[in-house]
C-alpha cells in the first residue's frame, strides 16, 4: 500500500513538472516588464505592477491581464525574490497573496514593515490601498 502511495505521489510531482515545462522564458518574462528570478527550488517571473488596489479581487483580476497570478503565501518565494532582487517599495506596504491552506477563505493581506518583519491576515479587502505583485512559473 505504502509503495502504491509513493508510486501515486511521484507521478503527481513528475507531471505537475511536466505541466510547468512549458513556462515562460526569460525574454518573454521580460518583456511583460518582469523579473526573471531562476531560484534553485522556485522559478519565477516576477511581476511588479504599479497600480494599487484595496480587495484581492482587483489584484487578481490585474494579475490575469498579464497571464500571470497573485503569488501564494511562502517563506521560499520570498527568499528567492529577496536573492533575485530587492523590494521596490518603501517599508511599510501591503500586499495580497494567495493562501496556501486548504481552507475557504482563499485571501490573505500581509503588512509588510521590514524584510524580516511582517503581519498576514486573512482579508479580502482593506480600507487602504496595497502593492501589486503577480508571479508567473518559469
Amino acid at each position: 500500500m505504502f509503495k502504491a502511495i509513493l508510486m501515486f505521489f511521484l507521478a503527481l510531482v513528475f507531471s505537475s513538472n511536466l505541466a510547468n515545462a512549458g513556462g515562460i522564458s526569460k525574454e518573454e518574462c521580460e518583456r511583460k516588464g518582469g523579473k526573471y528570478c531562476p531560484g534553485p527550488k522556485i522559478k519565477v517571473c516576477y511581476l511588479i505592477l504599479k497600480e494599487e488596489v484595496s480587495s484581492f479581487e482587483e489584484a487578481a483580476d490585474l494579475c490575469d491581464k498579464y497571464d500571470a497570478e497573485l503569488p501564494g503565501y511562502s517563506i521560499k518565494d520570498y527568499v528567492n525574490f529577496l536573492n533575485c532582487t530587492k523590494l521596490p517599495w518603501e517599508f511599510p506596504f501591503n500586499i495580497f497573496e494567495r493562501n496556501p491552506l486548504p481552507t475557504k477563505n482563499k485571501c490573505l493581506v500581509s503588512t509588510v514593515v521590514g524584510v524580516a518583519e511582517y503581519t498576514t491576515l486573512n482579508r479580502c479587502s482593506i480600507e487602504g490601498k496595497a502593492k501589486v505583485m503577480c508571479e508567473i512559473p518559469l
